[in-house]
């Protein structure tokens, strides 16, 4: 029995580590970041020390070359490289892993993009353009092709709209996976670094709200931290029960604690959002044994299970997580980070698949207008 007991400790303290480099990416340079008691980590007038550069992390091939050079090769092998350099950067598009840190904005609606979606995205930063012409779309393509990545640019090209290539290979290969989305964190942090509060929109997401709705929304939020919608589903029936041991908690903690989608979700970059909601959410994202624990499958869900607070055999992945974390901090309180989805979301906010928006520019490009079928109204 001790055996066991010893063996378990060993696991859950190995769950804890996670390879300070990650952090380091994600703008966490402080080494009391890397431990779970965030509140020893120091104020520094309120803000958070942010490693500068905004350029792409250098490759083991361009190492190598420049290790080469200091061999003393000379000036010709020097001006070779200069070349060789060149020829590479017209062919690769610029890609960001490394924190930013430059001057803020106040505010920015956030997204991403992967193969196959840039209709859905494009639709979503002209729906942005038509309901909230002066507030800034942020577009985090995670791996599109050169020719989708084209299209976006053809209609993200104003000064209110822009798009990152984020590279994603810095991480783990599993941070990748659509399946658990553990690339949102990711995201959002980073996001957070550019912009001193954000709304995150999944790209399927279109805004019917006004920009006072916007605006109210966004206070509420500068004063929770994070805020959010929730649903009718109990945060235990949605994540499986080996997610819990990963946060030394326990499932049952969760039963009456409402899922918070995160389709839609308004966050404050304040060093508590930073230190108790970001850190233990990335730290988890980036660890496959909790994002992902064996046996966890996102369908096959059995919501008809009694009493309906049972694992329900599908799990949320990044968003249990998410869950999990806002759960602890806010002492199981869903009141003070979300709100109830009474309808309310729905006259703000709706979706609309990536069939639909494939099917809207379609028709677009058939009748040769600016006209379609597309849902959105002024109103």
């Amino acid at each position: 029995m001790k055996v066991h007991e010893n063996l378990r400790v060993g696991l859950e303290r190995k769950k804890l580590e996670l390879d300070p480099k990650y952090l380091l990416l994600l703008g966490f340079t402080s080494p009391l970041s890397t431990k779970d008691d965030a509140s020893q980590q120091p104020a520094e007038s309120g803000k958070q020390r942010q490693v500068q550069t905004d350029v792409p992390v250098t490759s083991k091939r361009e190492l190598q070359q420049q290790q080469q050079l200091r061999a003393g090769r000379g000036q010709a092998a020097e001006q070779e490289l200069l070349l060789l350099q060149q020829v590479e950067q017209k062919s690769q598009r610029k890609r960001i892993t490394t924190p930013y840190n430059i001057t803020k904005s106040n505010f920015t609606i956030v997204s991403y993009v992967q193969e196959g979606q840039v209709s859905s995205v494009i639709l979503l930063a002209q729906n942005i353009a038509a309901k909230l012409p002066n507030e800034s779309l942020l577009i985090y393509d995670l791996g599109v092709s050169e020719d989708q990545l084209r299209s976006l640019n053809a209609c993200c090209n104003s000064s209110r709209c822009t798009v990152i290539t984020y590279d994603l290979a810095e991480f783990p290969s599993f941070v990748s996976d659509q399946r658990t989305h553990a690339y949102r964190p990711i995201v959002i942090k980073d996001a957070l670094m550019r912009s001193k509060s954000i709304l995150f929109l999944e790209n399927c997401m279109r805004i019917r709200g006004s920009h006072r709705d916007l605006q109210q929304l966004q206070s509420r939020a500068l004063v929770a931290g994070v805020l959010g919608w929730n649903t009718p589903t109990a945060v235990s029936s949605r994540t499986h029960p080996k997610m819990f041991d990963y946060f030394e908690s326990d499932a049952e903690n969760f039963i009456f604690l409402r899922m918070v989608d995160l389709d839609v979700v308004f966050f404050a970059d304040t060093l508590f959002v930073t230190e108790k909601i970001m850190l233990p959410w990335l730290k988890c994202a980036l660890t496959m044994e909790c994002i992902d624990p064996i046996g966890a499958q996102s369908n096959g869900c059995k919501f008809n299970k009694k009493p309906l607070y049972r694992y329900s055999g599908c799990h949320g992945y990044d968003a249990s997580a998410f869950n999990i974390v806002l759960g602890l901090t806010w002492h199981l309180d869903d009141t003070k980070y979300s709100l109830s989805s009474d309808g309310t979301k729905e006259n703000l906010f709706y979706k609309e698949t990536l069939e639909q928006a494939i099917k809207i520019l379609e028709s677009r490009r058939r009748n040769n207008s600016d006209t379609s079928d597309h849902p959105f109204t002024e109103d």
